[in-house]
């Protein structure tokens, strides 16, 4: 079978063709905004994680009917996953009720705010979010970090990340460049409306839209997908899914929490 996992990111699997914006090893760089670039009919499955979300509804409509392009007629399968507007809704206000009920919930009503707005506002890399993560790391509060591990995925305790290639290369410099560029730009801004008119976040980082089983079928459906399927993390028609550690982790639990959508359709 031929497979592509779309904007990767560091979750990727070597049987599979990967792509991303910042490339790295398995992993090709690709301007998705800009189209796919592969032959029509030519891939079997394509899987896209936590991406949608960071872009506008007309650039979601893009990108879906760039995959539709490229998967196989009369079969080929699409999976998406990203948070689910729905799903964090009911969580707010299941904790909205409680707070109000009971004060040791607080820190649950704190952070249910941040997951449900935090990624659509922010103004700095991490916003309150990796403020809130800090805060529960140096408190070594283990119930809330729990929580969010329940929710997110997220495991505070456990380091995750991969060691950084510290190879030097033209994209690299090429980076570095531009973000020493566009701070000094930043730095030109009169204070009181920096802010405002200058996003200090990072590519890809920030939520543009967000999607419920409803919404994102009717989307799916515009661009021609049949057969929309909602699934659990560790479902799908995509034979020996889990074997590729997409959406499920070692130990079984999901790798994105509860708090996401898994849908799959075909063309």
């Amino acid at each position: 079978m031929k497979m592509l996992n779309i904007a990767c990111g560091s979750r990727y699997h070597k049987d599979w063709i990967n792509i991303d914006f910042y490339p790295q090893e398995n992993v090709s760089k690709a301007n998705i905004l800009k189209g796919l670039p592969f032959d029509n009919d030519s891939f079997d499955v394509v899987y896209s994680s936590h991406f949608l979300e960071h872009l506008t509804p007309e650039q979601a409509d893009f990108v879906l009917s760039e995959i539709y392009r490229i998967l196989k007629p009369s079969g080929g399968i699409i999976r998406v996953v990203v948070p689910d507007l729905e799903n964090i809704c009911k969580e707010y206000l299941k904790i909205l009720d409680l707070v109000r009920k009971d004060s040791q919930y607080d820190e649950f009503y704190e952070w249910i705010v941040i997951e449900l707005i935090d990624q659509l506002v922010r103004c700095k890399s991490g916003g309150k979010m990796l403020e809130n993560f800090s805060k529960v790391k140096e408190n070594e509060n283990k119930k809330l970090a729990e929580y969010i591990a329940k929710r997110t995925g997220d495991n505070l305790f456990v380091d995750k990340r991969k060691k950084i290639n510290k190879k030097i290369t033209i994209y690299k410099i090429k980076n570095k460049i531009l973000s020493i560029y566009l701070a000094l730009i930043r730095h030109l801004i009169p204070t009181s409306i920096r802010d405002l008119v200058f996003i200090k976040t990072s590519i890809g980082e920030r939520h543009r839209w967000m999607y419920d089983s409803y919404s994102l079928s009717k989307k799916l459906y515009s661009i021609g997908f049949q057969g929309m399927k909602i699934k659990k993390y560790d479902e799908s028609d995509i034979p020996n899914f889990n074997m590729f550690l997409l959406d499920i982790n070692e130990d079984g639990s999901p790798y994105k929490g509860e708090s996401s959508i898994y849908i799959e359709a075909k063309k």
